[in-house]
């Protein structure tokens, strides 16, 4: 999962439908992006509507609510109703065929 706080590290992520198994981790191209690992409970998919709840730090102090509905993961049923909801714009461009260049002359396969 993947929460975007401006002011920092989020706080107080949690759900009724899964736990945090690890994280946060700040992503390194985009310090406003935290990444956490999370195991859904027993019966839920990212298809079902997945609600949590985090604050985010404000600048000059104190904290903004933050939370709601998770997006669904790609693959999940409601994944087509999101993509018309996102006015049909794809997240990529194009997905390259031979890979993608690492910058350290490897290259990462799909």
């Amino acid at each position: 999962m993947t929460i975007a706080c401006a002011g920092g590290q989020p706080t107080g992520f949690a759900s009724p439908q899964f736990d945090v198994t690890d994280g946060p981790y700040q992503e390194e191209q985009d310090g406003r992006y935290w990444d956490y690992l999370v195991q859904l409970h027993e019966g839920v998919s990212f298809a079902d509507n997945i609600q949590a709840t985090w604050e985010c730090p404000k600048a000059g102090g104190g904290s903004a609510p933050g939370g709601g509905a998770i997006a669904p993961g790609a693959g999940s049923s409601d994944t087509g109703a999101w993509q018309a909801g996102n006015g049909g714009k794809a997240q990529v461009a194009f997905a390259p065929k031979a890979g993608v260049e690492t910058g350290f002359g490897g290259t990462a396969r799909f």
